[in-house]
């Protein structure tokens, strides 16, 4: 029988990298009794990652003789079907099999010239294990797939695998590795690999998910700048036929951005972060997608809208377990937790958060600081004593912000307050664009508080807790954290309150910071909130917000009126 002319058209659109066209053609061929069709469709399906393709398929893929294709094909069928650990076993199970006896071109995988399926097979679905946080059967496939490609390698005229999955194994080795706490050896090992390739600008899709990886683990290790520029790097190199690779750098890279405070950034990529219809990846995908969606409601402090969303996430995760997905909804609970003081709700965030097994995104300090506050509010006093104590007595412990705001907190609660004006003093000093924004909120919520009550020498203080209130504020609304920056203008008001009691007589201007004077100044002149925003270096979003407290801090309620006071004074 002739070969069918749609045989030609599959291998063409395959060239070019359309696998949806090519494996319809190859399957049209087979259906028209071309006995070749149906292993190129196969062939194909695998090494563009749509197997899905061939669902509709399974019984006709099932009859084919034993081999890379048939197994290989219902092993990412078992994927896409949730069956994670029959795709292991049965992918792992072809790695056993010697080389030798594994057919070459002519009897099983009519494209083994562009490389071989089996490497490629175990390194996706290790990728599946990855995902699903599977640390041991991920292991089990990377050296299976590293063993195959070694021996491939002795083999005349055999490709070992196409050129992405080498440092595909790579990532995930390295990711297996730091899941696992067993050394740094393989990221460095990646680290290395990719360095020569980005100093001579040759990275390409094929080191797509090696840097989404390597950005993972860097976010993991606390190193946010250097995750932010691998997560990036990889989500715009990640091949249009691997969109799973894309989304997840997006929403890692999403959340990397909120750690970093850079939210309204992420916010722009979270708009686009959906999972691909009709991937087998999908189930691995969505709930990603959901939670990180949850994240972001919750950061704009609509709670209502964000619960049932991070609910739906977490509940697509007993299904399909997703490592990635599970960390933005942890992050999503304490953050959820502390705004809006429900104490017993973070615990157990933390403690699950704490399972073995598991990584949270946390720095040590931060972990820290997140365990004792719970503790603190409810009520724990001894058990904050004894992890202060313990925290204090660390190496590096006295260049920790969160650090110093407990023992203020302990020393107020001791009735030590110049002890405790020195400890919320020092943490103050020590805040940095490198701690998280929530966490300097924090910071400056505990010096409030402080200089509210008791100042300096157990004498309120309400100029300087004014201070640190709006600073907290304004950081909050320039992020776009409307429902915490709501709760801090709450403190502004009752505090302003406090100071215009104290200060009437007296000059309205010398309320007033030295930045909101400037601020002052330049509304006296005539100039609106983008001008000034241009003459200062500042947002028109931060002079908004000035404006609106020297209103509240000179008792005025209007620009205008700012003038006015203003040229009273003079």
């Amino acid at each position: 029988m002739p070969r069918h002319p749609l045989l030609d058209e599959a291998r063409s659109a395959w060239r070019r990298r359309e696998t949806e066209t090519a494996v319809r053609a190859a399957l049209t061929a087979h259906a028209a009794g071309d006995a070749d069709g149906l292993a190129l469709a196969c062939s194909i399906g695998m090494r563009g990652y749509r197997a899905d393709l061939l669902a509709a398929h399974r019984d006709d893929v099932a009859a084919l003789p034993e081999g890379i294709l048939r197994e290989g094909v219902l092993a990412m069928l078992q994927i896409g079907d949730g069956d994670l650990d029959s795709a292991v076993a049965r992918i792992v199970a072809l790695a056993e099999v010697p080389l030798a006896s594994v057919p070459g071109p002519v009897a099983g995988d009519p494209l083994e010239g562009e490389g071989m399926l089996l490497p490629l097979l175990l390194s996706y679905v290790a990728t599946g294990c990855v995902a699903s946080a599977s640390w041991v059967p991920a292991r089990r496939c990377i050296d299976a797939a590293r063993a195959v490609m070694a021996a491939a390698s002795a083999v005349e005229g055999r490709v070992a695998a196409p050129e992405h999955v080498a440092f595909d194994l790579l990532g995930l080795d390295a990711m297996v590795e730091q899941h696992t706490a067993a050394g740094d050896a393989a990221r460095r090992a990646l680290i290395e690999t990719l360095a020569p390739l980005r100093m001579r600008n040759s990275l390409s899709p094929a080191h797509a998910l090696a840097l989404v990886s390597l950005g993972s683990v860097e976010h993991l290790s606390g190193r946010l700048g250097e995750a932010a520029l691998n997560l990036a790097r990889g989500a715009r190199l990640a091949p249009a036929w691997r969109p799973g690779v894309r989304l997840h750098a997006e929403v890692e890279l999403a959340f990397v951005r909120v750690r970093q405070g850079r939210w309204r950034e992420a916010a722009e990529a979270v708009r686009a972060t959906t999972p691909p219809t009709g991937s087998i990846e999908h189930d691995w995908l969505e709930p990603q997608a959901l939670a990180v969606h949850g994240l972001f409601l919750a950061l704009r402090g609509d709670m209502d809208a964000s619960r049932p969303v991070l609910d739906r996430a977490a509940l697509l995760c007993r299904d399909t377990p997703s490592f990635l997905a599970q960390i933005v909804i942890t992050h999503a609970r304490i953050m959820m937790a502390i705004s809006l003081s429900e104490w017993p709700a973070l615990r157990r965030a933390l403690e699950d958060a704490a399972e073995p097994g598991y990584r949270h995104p946390y720095r040590v300090d931060e972990w820290r600081m997140l365990n004792l506050l719970a503790s603190w509010h409810l009520g724990r006093v001894d058990e904050v004593r004894r992890g202060v104590a313990l925290w204090t007595a660390q190496p590096g412990a006295d260049q920790s912000a969160y650090a110093w705001a407990f023992v203020s907190i302990l020393a107020e609660h001791d009735e030590r307050y110049g002890e405790a004006t020195n400890a919320v003093d020092r943490a103050l000093a020590l805040l940095t664009l490198d701690h998280d924004p929530l966490g300097r909120a924090w910071v400056r919520v505990v010096a409030g508080i402080h200089y509210s009550l008791f100042g300096a020498h157990g004498r309120p203080d309400p100029r300087r807790a004014l201070v640190v209130y709006e600073d907290a504020s304004a950081e909050l609304q320039e992020l776009g954290a409307g429902g915490l920056a709501r709760r801090y203008d709450e403190a502004v008001a009752a505090t302003t309150t406090e100071m215009q009691r104290g200060s009437r007589g007296g000059d309205p201007t010398a309320r007033l910071t030295e930045q909101q004077r400037k601020v002052a100044d330049a509304v006296g002149q005539g100039y609106t909130s983008g001008e000034i925003a241009g003459l200062l270096h500042l947002s028109k979003r931060t002079v908004d917000y000035h404006v609106a407290n020297i209103m509240r801090r000179l008792g005025v309620s209007s620009r205008r009126e700012i003038a006015r006071v203003l040229g009273g004074r003079r």
